[in-house]
């Protein structure tokens, strides 16, 4: 169904981001301590969006396998550069600062999900339902 509509697409793979995003900061807050490791993010969403545009399709790889999925894939970023200086031991990751990136992904979630109900709503007025 998702395949027609570009809203419902573009609804899809921005809460497929948003989950994306919380995977990443959840890694980072589990290597809080760790020695040496660098803090992570992905690409922002319409930054992927503007670049990727025209790869925004279903497709397949061979002929075997079913066509649908994600052509956009979010692209994990070392996030060192934002997040400011390490610790001593080499460690970027800020859990205040990884709370903040925490809450920002979930509003993403909640938006997508919202642009999701709303498009499906307007189908449904539209068939008569």
């Amino acid at each position: 169904m998702t395949e027609n509509n570009s809203l419902l697409r573009v609804a899809a793979e921005a809460t497929r981001h948003a989950a994306t995003r919380q995977t990443v900061i959840a890694r980072n807050i589990a290597n809080a301590d760790t020695p040496g490791f660098v803090a992570q993010d992905v690409v922002p969403f319409s930054q992927r969006m503007a670049v990727d545009s025209s790869d925004f399709s279903i497709r397949n790889t061979r002929a075997g396998h079913m066509a649908g999925g994600s052509s956009l894939e979010p692209r994990v970023i070392s996030a060192s550069s934002t997040t400011g200086a390490g610790t001593p031991d080499g460690n970027t990751v800020s859990i205040e600062d990884q709370m903040v990136r925490a809450a920002d992904a979930r509003q993403q979630h909640d938006l997508a999900l919202t642009l999701y109900r709303k498009s499906l709503d307007i189908m449904r007025t539209s068939l008569g339902r």
